[in-house]
């Protein structure tokens, strides 16, 4: 590998005959032109070798099947809002929510037009010690009888393997729904 240790720059000017330089057409006449010259070196070539990798700074991280959470709502709408129950969400702690869901199934189904456009939703919402925005989830009954849990798993980043285990026995849902059997209308007797 070669380093070119610096780069020369040089500026002739003519200003009168030089010896041993003549003009193209053969006469003795000096070149009406200033001649520039540059010499530089070529760049320094760039290593090849790969760069040292650093060292990953990779924290704790763990899946919750269900997190602490609860919520009734509001005039019988059918938007639950949700809210950290645990208590204080340690320093240092993110936890990322996934995408909500009844347990069992068949009975009620995430809709989001139960809620209002502007309500925030919980899937992809972080939750920090500085931080547990509410949200909320939509849903509609599917089924006329049955009672579920509303379940939000979430990822939850830790400073220390030790805080992310406290976190997975923290329990789940505390939000259960009943569905309710429709009404019917009142038959009116026939007449006749």
């Amino acid at each position: 590998m070669r380093v070119w240790a610096m780069a020369v720059a040089a500026v002739l000017t003519v200003a009168g005959p030089v010896a041993g330089c003549s003009g193209t057409s053969g006469d003795n006449s000096p070149p009406d032109a200033t001649v520039t010259v540059e010499a530089t070196g070529e760049p320094s070539p760039e290593p090849t070798e790969a760069e040292p990798t650093q060292s990953q700074q990779t924290k704790p991280s763990i899946e919750i099947a269900s997190l602490p959470v609860g919520g009734v709502p509001e005039d019988g709408s059918n938007c639950n809002p949700i809210s950290w129950l645990a208590g204080e969400i340690p320093a240092g702690v993110t936890i990322r929510l996934g995408t909500p869901s009844f347990d069992p199934t068949g009975v009620f189904e995430v809709d989001p037009s139960g809620c209002r456009s502007d309500a925030q939703t919980c899937a992809g919402l972080e939750w920090t010690a500085q931080n547990t925005p509410q949200c909320w989830v939509g849903f509609q009954q599917i089924a006329r009888e049955g009672t579920v849990s509303l379940i939000i798993p979430a990822t939850a980043t830790c400073d220390s393997q030790e805080v992310c285990d406290t976190l997975e026995t923290l329990g789940g849902s505390q939000i259960t729904l009943t569905a309710l059997p429709p009404e019917t209308p009142l038959e009116t007797p026939s007449s006749g």
